[in-house]
């Protein structure tokens, strides 16, 4: 409930009469009534400043529930004219960069996730979980004992490829059911390839008695896992058959039948990256001879 607006003098009358009419011992037994309405009539004397300040008296002392408005004074169009305008009121905009919380809203933030330490070994990330940097100190010490042990095993079988290797003379001439021919003309003291193995060849091959490829001549032999499909450079599945039974280290010169060369088809080497001088024809049907020495064998890095 909103009180009516009176001046100090009014006041103080009003609050003087008051308590004669409530405090007297006559209103005492007045209904309560009574006693609004008779503070309303002292209300009415008290304040005749202006006649819209009884009305709103009137009406709170009537019903103290009522809530009354006061009357806004009416402006004219030149007064609202005149008026200045307020400059729009922005509310401050704080943002955190720590939580990119904006004021008045709240972003979610996608944090990424904690990058935690692992390793990329299972059995060093359980040691270390489970017995400490001393587990994981021991695991090292056991792969490094390990890489030496496979040096130490490179070493050795380079050092008996050496010994095993020997060159031979009048080698007779092998002839398979395939119509594969070959002759040592070393026998090497290293490894066989095995499908899958990682095998250096270096060899000057001939179609017909014209030379089509020569890595000896470029000075880089091919390198290429045996076994794999489609042939490298001038492999063909009659040399494969051929250095299947070779050893690292060996040499021979194999004769190729056009069926288990490039057939009735023949071929054209083309450059490539690795080799942009190679090139060479081979023209169908052409018996092949490779002079071919199987350089090293050796089991592909993981």
């Amino acid at each position: 409930m909103l009180t009516p607006t009176l001046s100090s003098h009014t006041r103080i009358n009003l609050i003087a009469s008051g308590r004669a009419v409530f405090g007297s011992k006559s209103a005492l037994s007045l209904p309560l009534h009574r006693k609004r309405q008779q503070l309303l009539l002292v209300v009415a004397r008290s304040a005749p400043e202006s006649s819209s300040q009884q009305q709103q008296a009137e009406v709170a002392v009537a019903d103290p529930d009522t809530t009354v408005l006061p009357k806004q004074p009416s402006l004219s169009a030149a007064d609202v004219s005149a008026a200045p305008v307020a400059a729009p009121v922005t509310a401050p905009v704080t943002v955190t960069a720590a939580s990119n919380t904006v004021a008045g809203s709240v972003r979610p933030v996608k944090r990424p996730a904690a990058r935690q330490a692992e390793s990329t070994d299972a059995v060093a990330t359980f040691l270390t979980r489970r017995f400490g940097i001393a587990g994981g100190l021991a695991w090292l010490g056991f792969l490094a004992i390990g890489t030496l042990g496979e040096q130490i095993k490179t070493r050795m079988e380079v050092a008996n490829e050496i010994n095993g290797t020997k060159d031979v003379e009048n080698a007779p001439e092998v002839v398979l059911p395939s119509g594969l021919r070959y002759r040592d003309l070393r026998v090497g003291g290293g490894q066989s390839p095995l499908k899958g193995y990682l095998v250096v060849l270096d060899y000057i091959a001939t179609a017909d008695g014209v030379q089509f490829e020569s890595t000896r001549a470029r000075g880089k032999p091919i390198v290429f896992l045996y076994g794999s499909r489609p042939y490298t450079g001038g492999m063909c599945a009659g040399l494969e058959q051929a250095l299947a039974s070779m050893k690292a280290g060996g040499r021979r010169i194999v004769t190729v039948p056009p069926e288990l060369g490039f057939g009735e088809r023949g071929a054209v080497l083309r450059p490539t990256e690795h080799v942009p001088d190679k090139q060479g024809i081979v023209p169908p049907a052409a018996t092949l001879v490779y002079d071919v020495e199987l350089v090293r064998v050796s089991i592909p890095p993981s």
